[in-house]
Order: structure tokens, then C-alpha cells, then sequence
């Protein structure tokens, strides 16, 4: 009940914080210290310590980053050459941003990179073309997360963990892995096609460019050439990696290569080659996003704590029928992501219930497998999310990102929901 209530006040929160125009994130704040301190009895200590440090310096890191590239105009004309580049076919250029992301993320370095890297990059375009935001987060969470499913990257190679932390046998694990990734892939095209459709992302409209964009100046140049450094170094060490797993200073390396840190260490290069004023560069950090996502993590993690996950976790092993099975596993995934980790929390919590629930329906663990693992990724739209949230932090103007955080809470509410139908029509199977 205890954990019904606290799951209840985040819905709360959101309502209320949209409703009265206060950050969400401090109304889930306020009831993580209420529920923690007051029902819960834990230590006002470990409720501050709740707040998710790696997912705060992750946001502000890249955002100070960018500040830089956006202040001293390099982010926005690389933009300009881009759309450019496709003047005359705009309606491509969402197709583009998506195969983009799908390849970068694909290499190796996974849907985390791209969340990194490239909502600044694909929001700036955004506006110019007049391109639906929701569409650029589904580019941007979508194309990642499908790239994510090739044999040499990040979802591929955490599934395959999972199955094997279920008792799964390696022959069993590589057996299924090809339909699971192929049933996200498809997913996620598939999510891509509809909102395109919906957005009517084919009206597009380029602006008249009667000459072609001026070229980068130097400190431009110096700054799309650090951008580029940093990406490399972030999808080639995990590729060679998975290329060479038994060389010891590759593995060493790789795993020494995390997005945040990265981002400081080229803030630091861009600052003391002046390419950019610090304090400009800081004032772009999103900190009512930050506030946002965070608060409501501390909410999330106060609900774990009341054993929220364990009671939804109980409640998918109970009875269910065939085809109830692949539509709830799909809805929980989706629900458990909409506020947490598809790879690092449902995917580990619900597959080692999947070969039970294949046993007692008769339904594929496979299929059991791929609902979870698209219903958890469809909902990585949600602001809560750390794919959702970056697509806010890319939002500058705070009457649009307020539209865009309920655009963005619909859309992975519907999301979840189109997940479970896609298993009803047997698409995931």
C-alpha cells in the first residue's frame, strides 16, 4: 500500500507542477523527505544521498559543453549546412537525423553516446525547419536505442548478460538474441514511422538560401574539431573493444571512457583555447531540467525503497494468458522505464520471471523477452528518462520546454501503450 501511495505521488507531482508552474522536481523532492523521513524511517542522509549524482553531472557536464559550441555559433551552423545540404529533399532530413543516431550508437557505443552527443546538435536544427521536437526525441532515444541492438553494441551485449544472469545457457542466449534485437529494431523503426506520419514531418520547410551558409571560422572550426574528437574517442574505444575483448589496454581504456568526464575534459581544451566566454557557456546549463529529472529519481528511488519494483515484479509472475503475457510484461516494462533504466533495472528484474511465464502460457521467452525490452524502450522518451530528459536540456526557451515536457509525458504513455499492441498484432514475436 505504502508503495502504491509513493508511486501515486509522482503522479501527483506532475500534475500539481503543471498545473501551478513549479518544478516538478522540487514537489518530488518535498515528498521523497515526507514518505523517506516519515513513513519510511530512513535517515534524512540517505534521502539527500538519493539524489542521482552520475545523472546530474552527465546533464550539466554536457550542457556546459555545448554551451560553448552554441554560444560561439558552431553548433548553429553546422546546422545551417546541414539543412543545406538538403535543401531541396527537407523532408530527408528527420530520416537522416534518425540514421545518424542509429549508426553512431550502433558502433559500438550505444543509446548513452547518443543522449551525450546529439540533442543539441539535432534540437538547433529543430526550429529552423520547423521539425516537431517529439519527432527529434524519437530520433534521437529511438535511432539510439536501435543501434544499440547491432551484435557490436551496448543493449545487444546487456540482454545477452541478462540471459545469462537468468540461468540461460550461451548457446541458449545467442540463439534468441538475433530475433530480440531484430523485434526492437523493427520497433523502433516502426514508433519512428507512425510519429513522423503524425507530425506530418514531411512539410518540413527549409529556409531560402540564396547564397550557401558562410564557412566555419577558425574558433568554429577549432570547436566542431573537439565535437569530433570527443565522439570518436566515445564510439571507437567500446568498437575496438568488442572487436579485441581479450587485449588488456583496450579493455582498460574502454572502460575508462565515460560521456560526462569526456565533456569536461573538452570544456577544459575549449576554454583554454579560448574558444568560448565560461560564463555564457554555464549560463546554458538547463538547471530546471536538472532539478526536474533528479527530483524525480529521488521519488523513484524512495519508491524502490518501499518495494515498488518487487511488488510489480511479483504481480507479472502471477497467472496470466498468452497473450495477456506479452501485453503485460510490455505495459510493466514500459511502466518500471518510464521512471528508471530499461537496461540497468527492468531488463535485470523481469527476464529471470520469463521462463516461467513461458512455461506456464506456452508464449516464446523470446517473445516474452522482446515485449519487455520494447516496452521498456518506448517509454526512454519520458522526461524522467535520461534520453527524454537530454531532449529537454536541448530546449532553451522555458515556455516551449514546458510544452514539451507534457508533449514528451504523451508521447511515452502512448508509446507504452502502442508497445502492447504491437504484441497483440504479433509484430513482436
Amino acid at each position: 500500500m505504502i508503495s502504491f501511495l509513493i508511486v501515486l505521488s509522482i503522479v501527483v507531482a506532475v500534475v500539481v507542477g503543471y498545473k501551478t508552474k513549479v518544478n516538478v522536481g522540487l514537489i518530488a523532492i518535498a515528498f521523497s523527505y515526507i514518505f523517506g523521513a516519515f513513513v519510511l524511517h530512513m535517515k534524512t542522509s540517505a534521502i539527500i544521498a538519493l539524489w542521482p549524482t552520475s545523472l546530474f553531472f552527465f546533464i550539466m557536464m554536457a550542457s556546459f559543453f555545448y554551451g560553448i559550441a552554441v554560444t560561439n555559433g558552431t553548433l548553429g551552423l553546422i546546422s545551417e549546412h546541414f539543412i543545406y545540404a538538403f535543401r531541396n529533399h527537407p523532408y530527408l532530413i528527420p530520416i537522416m537525423m534518425w540514421v545518424v543516431c542509429f549508426a553512431l550508437s550502433g558502433l559500438g557505443a550505444g543509446p548513452t553516446t547518443i543522449f551525450a552527443f546529439m540533442p543539441a546538435i539535432i534540437l538547433g536544427m529543430c526550429d529552423r525547419i520547423k521539425l516537431n521536437k517529439l519527432v527529434a526525441a524519437v530520433c534521437i532515444v529511438g535511432g539510439g536505442v536501435a543501434g544499440g541492438y547491432t551484435p557490436i553494441s551496448l543493449c545487444y551485449a546487456t540482454v545477452k548478460t541478462c540471459l545469462l544472469n537468468a540461468g540461460y545457457e550461451e548457446a541458449e542466449a545467442l540463439a534468441m538474441l538475433p530475433r530480440i534485437s531484430f523485434n526492437n529494431i523493427l520497433a523502433q523503426v516502426i514508433i519512428f514511422v507512425v510519429i513522423y506520419i503524425i507530425c506530418r514531418s514531411w512539410k518540413v520547410e527549409s529556409p531560402v538560401y540564396e547564397t550557401k551558409p558562410d564557412a566555419l571560422s577558425k574558433k568554429q572550426v577549432q570547436t566542431a574539431v573537439i565535437i569530433a574528437i570527443g565522439l570518436v574517442i566515445a564510439v571507437l574505444f567500446p568498437l575496438l573493444k568488442t572487436l579485441f575483448p581479450t587485449v588488456a589496454i583496450i579493455s582498460t581504456l574502454s572502460s575508462a571512457i565515460e560521456p560526462s568526464l569526456l565533456f569536461c575534459v573538452l570544456l577544459v581544451i575549449s576554454l583554454l583555447m579560448h574558444l568560448g566566454d565560461e560564463k555564457k557557456a554555464l549560463a546554458f546549463v538547463p538547471w530546471s531540467t536538472i532539478i526536474l529529472v533528479c527530483g524525480a529519481a529521488m521519488l523513484v528511488a524512495v519508491a524502490n525503497k518501499a518495494g515498488a519494483i518487487e511488488v510489480l515484479s511479483t504481480w507479472v509472475s502471477d497467472g496470466l494468458s498468452p497473450v495477456m503475457a506479452k501485453i503485460v510484461l510490455a505495459m510493466v516494462g514500459g511502466f518500471m522505464s518510464f521512471f528508471s533504466s530499461t537496461l540497468g533495472v527492468v531488463g535485470p528484474t523481469l527476464i529471470p520471471f520469463v521462463s516461467g511465464i513461458s512455461a506456464a502460457t506456452g508464449v516464446s521467452a523470446t517473445a516474452l523477452i522482446s515485449s519487455i525490452m520494447v516496452g521498456g524502450h518506448f517509454a526512454g522518451v519520458s522526461p524522467f528518462s535520461t534520453g527524454g530528459g537530454m531532449t529537454m536540456a536541448g530546449e532553451t526557451d522555458e515556455v516551449k520546454k514546458n510544452k514539451l515536457f507534457v508533449s514528451l509525458m504523451a508521447l511515452s504513455v502512448g508509446s507504452i501503450l502502442f508497445a502492447s499492441f504491437l504484441t497483440v498484432l504479433g509484430v513482436i514475436s
